[in-house]
């Protein structure tokens, strides 16, 4: 069937605004395809992922900060640094500066395989960049950039 071209500039915008969420509904489902993939592959949860990630990027961490980075509620919080410290890939310490506080931080276990994770997750983003051609990947990482820019101004719209 033959669709017509849009009669206005109202038409034209609601037409590219429903592109837009076509395709950034469909970019989110291959994102969560891939997280699953890689839950998958290192038998962890998500969550459990993205907290290696975020424990590995400074020495010591309280949990209240590891919510808030990877914002998730204290009781979340609690039980995923439960399953972390079980499995051995974190390890709590009390703060020297407060004892009050316990910090958190990767065990040589959990430095490895945040490492693998980091691996795995470098070699799929430049895999996906490999089925782009050199001369369009900035056209493509800038484009990216404006539409977080774009998702961001909105939320802050909808929070304002």
């Amino acid at each position: 069937m033959y669709d017509a071209p849009p009669s206005s500039e109202a038409e034209l915008a609601a037409g590219q605004a429903k592109r837009l969420q076509e395709a950034v509904e469909s970019l989110f489902a291959c994102c969560q395809t891939r997280i699953a993939l890689q839950s998958e592959r290192f038998g962890l949860p998500p969550a459990a992922m993205r907290a290696l990630i975020a424990l590995g990027e400074t020495r010591y961490l309280a949990p209240g900060e590891l919510g808030r980075r990877l914002g998730v509620t204290k009781s979340r919080v609690t039980a995923l640094t439960a399953d972390l410290t079980r499995r051995g890939l974190i390890e709590r310490r009390p703060d020297p500066g407060d004892a009050r506080v316990t910090l958190l931080s990767l065990t040589p276990a959990g430095k490895r395989v945040r490492e693998e994770v980091r691996e795995f997750l470098a070699g799929l983003f430049a895999g996906m960049l490999g089925h782009v051609a050199p001369a369009q990947r900035e056209a493509l990482l800038a484009s990216l950039d404006m539409l977080r820019r774009c998702m961001d101004a909105v939320r802050a719209d909808i929070a304002g």
